[in-house]
């Protein structure tokens, strides 16, 4: 019996928190744009933001499996970066092409490269943590260049109920940040669900709003066509 065989799909592999209810769901109606590309999925267990930076070996274990589905880019689609200093992903990066020989990218890197790149340096910051953090981002997002001009915080720390944030509420609180003088609102936090809505608020408010898982899944597929 003779098997004919083809080429699968260029693919983007994705690495999200294993909390996360927003990423696959936003990724598949983000593709569904591109035809013939795919996406494969692999979770590392949630564990907050340790000081000392990210659990390496779970990340190592996704990106293996992911591997084996052989996508032509590996993405950390999550913003813990941002509040590590943007370096631990530089580094994570580093650590994952050298095990798969794959590139790698995350979603706090790709948000400082597009903000840069557009000359967006006054943003609003919408983000699921709590005052202390906050303060945090401020500082790391302004190592990269860029400044938090206007900050709402939610207070959420079970990643989860990021989830569960409703449209409502997040329309509000990106209206009340865009009243100062910004280039950008940006809501931070792959489990918030802002993608629709950063879209239809971008033409609403006549500024660029952004949402995070947005901006890590379009720039990976960037990469790869």
């Amino acid at each position: 019996m003779t098997m004919s065989h083809s080429l699968p799909a260029p693919a983007i592999g994705v690495i999200l928190p294993s909390s996360n209810r927003v990423v696959e769901r936003i990724t598949q109606t983000i593709i569904a744009d591109y035809p013939g590309l795919d996406a494969c999925f692999s979770r590392v267990p949630y564990d907050g933001h340790p000081p000392e930076g990210y659990a390496l070996a779970h990340f190592r274990q996704a990106a293996d499996l992911l591997a084996q589905a052989r996508p032509q880019i590996i993405l950390w689609n999550a913003t813990r970066g941002a509040l590590l200093g943007f370096e631990p992903d530089r580094q994570l990066c580093h650590m994952l092409e050298e095990q798969t020989g794959i590139p790698a990218t995350t979603t706090a890197l790709a948000t400082s490269s597009f903000l840069n790149r557009h000359h967006l340096k006054k943003i609003g910051l919408l983000a699921q943590g709590d005052e202390l953090e906050g303060k945090r981002l401020v500082q790391t997002f302004g190592g990269e260049g860029i400044e938090i001009v206007a900050g709402r915080n939610l207070g959420i720390t079970d990643n989860f109920e990021a989830s569960m944030v409703s449209s409502e509420t997040l329309d509000r609180l990106v209206k009340e940040l865009a009243r100062a003088p910004l280039d950008a609102v940006l809501i931070w936090s792959t489990n918030l669900a802002g993608s629709r809505l950063a879209t239809d608020l971008s033409k609403t408010l006549g500024i660029p709003v952004l949402d995070s898982t947005t901006l890590g899944t379009q720039d990976a597929i960037s990469q790869v066509l």
